[in-house]
């Protein structure tokens, strides 16, 4: 009798304790078994499912076979990896007609947030309104520079007065921020930077050549945009290279091509042989304490610098950019590159060895350090060089882990997004990456996309080699 009770006992056990574990998971969309990345910590969480309800992460539990999912959509995540969808922090054309393809290039690259620091602001408006499908795209519209600009369509203020004016009509137009440039003279940076401090709206871009890049940090630029403010601000004199940059100018405008491109080389070479690892130091001190964020694009110093051996010229992936384009990028053609000698193309390379000195030196004292592209320039194709420039991150040293942060996490702080977004975890928007392999163990698995969420909504291989085909280029 006492063994009957004993046998019923345990069996009485064993139906509590399954039903107690069975679990009720509801979603629109739910991930089960997937190994869940956590950016922040550098660590995986293997074996969980993650339910997703009308665009948000509304759950995350270990997973059980003995699990109750009621979804009209499951996915099974087994062997693959959850991380949160990339931002690439310096983009171009994403409200260009001639390059909407651009378009899906991102979000089949998982690039599903960008910040575009020249742009369209009514073309932004008419991708809101309809169906295309696009990332998260945070605006700039016209750049703001000085009278010695190589860029049509540039704004240009004369005085203060006309800088204030021209930073109020994009603020009313609905920009995101402003874009400074290397031409604005200090008193108009100034007025610039009080101006966007009222407004309560960001300012980014070049750390103007007028400008030192403390300074700039300390007037509240928000982000800086490639290392040529902090190529100068290395070196042991600037002021050698404030006089070169005079002379280049004067050279330019005169239409002394040949010496403004010997003045380019020499100003370049003093930025290799003239780095002082004390000096960044010194200056990513000041640059944290301002909480100022720096956006490096190594991939365009690197394609930018490396065209000249014709290495990006046919590469596959040039099918999905215009001929326009291509011939723009081409050193053959491109003016005033076509007519650079051999050692400005090796001093050059040169910088970016440089660059990523500066990139490890940044990280290591605490400046928050943004993925960004400048995609649309010298063989950087959008979404594609988001994953190039995260390659560069770690031959730079950074850790697979801090690489990621930097198109992730750190973005969402930028943008003051930290309770929404950059993470996988719950009230978080479900925009994620299904991985086929982890990028915490080499970083070009982020390449290994399987599918992608975005705002809840799941496309998966066969529908992003569809978008892939779509935007293929008939040249």
């Amino acid at each position: 009798m006492k063994i009957i009770r004993l046998c019923l006992l345990i069996l009485f056990s064993q139906i509590l304790y399954t039903s107690c574990s069975k679990k009720t998971i509801e979603g629109d969309l739910v991930i089960t078994n997937v190994n869940v990345i956590d950016v922040e910590k550098g660590m995986t969480n293997s074996y969980q499912t993650v339910a997703i309800k009308k665009g948000q992460i509304v759950s995350i539990s270990k997973h059980s076979s003995s699990d109750n999912i009621n979804s009209d959509s499951i996915i099974d995540g087994s062997g693959k990896f959850l991380m949160p969808a990339l931002w690439d922090m310096h983009v171009h054309y994403t409200t260009s007609e001639e390059h909407k393809g651009f378009l899906n290039l991102f979000i089949t690259n998982g690039v599903l947030g960008v910040r575009d620091l020249w742009g369209n602001l009514k073309s932004r408006d008419y991708i809101d309104s309809t169906n295309v499908l696009a990332p998260e795209i945070y605006l700039s519209g016209a750049i703001i520079d000085g009278p010695f600009t190589l860029l049509n369509g540039s704004l240009q203020p004369r005085n203060k007065e006309e800088a204030i004016i021209l930073v109020d009509s994009l603020h009313k137009a609905g920009a995101d921020f402003i874009k400074v440039y290397d031409d604005l003279s200090q008193d108009i940076y100034s007025a610039i930077a009080k101006r966007c401090k009222e407004l309560d709206m960001p300012f980014v871009g070049h750390v103007p050549l007028s400008v030192k890049a403390t300074k700039a940090s300390e007037m509240g630029q928000k982000s800086m945009e490639h290392l040529n403010g902090i190529w100068k601000s290395s070196t042991n004199d600037v002021a050698e290279i404030d006089s070169l940059e005079t002379a280049f100018k004067s050279h330019f405008l005169s239409n002394d091509i040949e010496s403004a491109i010997k003045t380019f080389t020499n100003i370049n070479s003093k930025f290799n042989s003239e780095f002082n690892k004390e000096t960044v130091v010194k200056l990513a001190k000041k640059l944290k304490e301002n909480k100022t964020y720096v956006t490096p694009t190594l991939i365009t110093i690197d394609r930018n610098w490396s065209r000249i051996d014709g290495t990006y010229k046919n590469q596959d992936n040039n099918k999905y950019v215009p001929e326009s384009l291509l011939q723009e990028w081409d050193p053959e053609l491109n003016f005033p590159s076509k007519m650079y000698p051999v050692e400005t193309w090796n001093i050059g390379k040169e910088l970016l060895n440089t660059s990523l000195k500066i990139t490890k030196i940044l990280h290591d004292n605490g400046v928050p350090i943004l993925a960004g592209t400048d995609c649309g320039v010298a063989y950087v194709i959008p979404g594609f060089s988001l994953h190039d420039e995260l390659e560069l991150f770690t031959k730079a040293g950074l850790s697979n882990s801090d690489a990621l942060k930097t198109a992730t996490i750190n973005p969402a702080m930028y943008f003051n997004l930290e309770h929404n977004s950059g993470k996988v975890a719950i009230a978080m928007n479900a925009n994620l990456l299904l991985l086929d392999k982890n990028p915490l163990l080499d970083i070009s698995n982020t390449q290994t996309i399987s599918g992608i969420i975005k705002d809840g909504e799941y496309l998966n291989r066969k529908k992003l080699d569809e978008l892939l085909e779509n935007a293929i280029y008939k040249n």
